[in-house]
């Protein structure tokens, strides 16, 4: 319950104070296949330490997901996961790879790279940014 309350007031708090209406979009999303998380990253800091500034769960019911998210101007990196065991985390087999879907904004496979490498620019000529699960 507090981690919902959390996220409706930086929903919230976004919408209220932030410049820049943006749609997420992620593609390749299993209907049926448990629920998707994206975090949002403000800073390489916390990107390293693997601690989202902000969470959203998504419930999906199409293989597309799109949200509206308010964000003010800067660099982000954004990512997702679906959840196909419904244990509300990311499980990693063997060498740490990922069992579960994930994508990353600026992602085309491979290991994962730095703060640098998956930042995306967010003004006010921003339309959407996508992410795709692989």
């Amino acid at each position: 319950m507090k981690k919902i309350i959390f996220i409706v007031f930086i929903l919230i708090n976004g919408y209220l104070y932030a410049d820049n209406n943006i749609r997420i979009e992620i593609h390749d999303v299993t209907i049926n296949g448990g629920k998707v998380y994206v975090g949002i990253y403000f800073n390489e800091m916390a990107y390293r330490n693997q601690s989202q500034n902000m969470i959203v769960e998504i419930e999906p019911i199409n293989n597309i997901i799109s949200i509206n998210l308010s964000l003010p101007d800067g660099e982000y990196v954004l990512d997702a996961y679906q959840d196909t065991n419904n244990n509300g985390i990311l499980d990693f087999g063997i060498f740490n790879i990922p069992k579960e879907p994930i994508g990353i904004t600026n992602y085309n496979g491979g290991i994962p790279g730095n703060f640098n490498r998956h930042k995306v620019l967010i003004n006010n000529r921003t339309e959407f940014v996508r992410i795709n699960l692989r």
